[in-house]
């Protein structure tokens, strides 16, 4: 078993601390309880970060995780229903260029930007 702390830590490691900016100190200790006897002290930061998305997934405040950086999103790019997820037009563009894009989203209509 590990500690509500640790298991945050690396969370917060995991997002660049955009879990304390969109989630308050209860809703990541209510997560950290939920998982504290699953986890051990050798759980990735990848792993809890993962688990954070999926735990929040079907609540109100669902968030999706970069494909690029990593952050924690409740707004951005999504392509192909979900395939990768973009915080910002400079983790896009490491894929995609503005033409590209354009045409991503012309022939997918899985392809697009939103708010969770």
């Amino acid at each position: 078993m590990t500690t509500r702390e640790s298991i945050l830590s690396r969370l917060t490691k995991g997002v660049s601390g955009t879990d304390q900016e969109l989630f308050s100190k209860d809703e990541l200790n209510k997560f950290a309880d939920f998982y504290r006897d699953k986890w051990d002290e050798n759980t990735s930061e990848d792993v809890i970060a993962e688990s954070f998305v999926d735990y929040w997934w079907d609540t109100d405040r669902a968030c999706r995780r970069c494909s690029e950086c990593g952050k924690l999103m409740r707004e951005g790019y999504c392509v192909d229903m979900g395939v990768a997820y973009y915080c910002s037009e400079d983790c896009l563009h490491s894929d995609f260029t503005d033409e590209e894009w354009a045409e991503e989203c012309e022939s997918n209509d899985q392809s697009y930007y939103t708010e969770w």
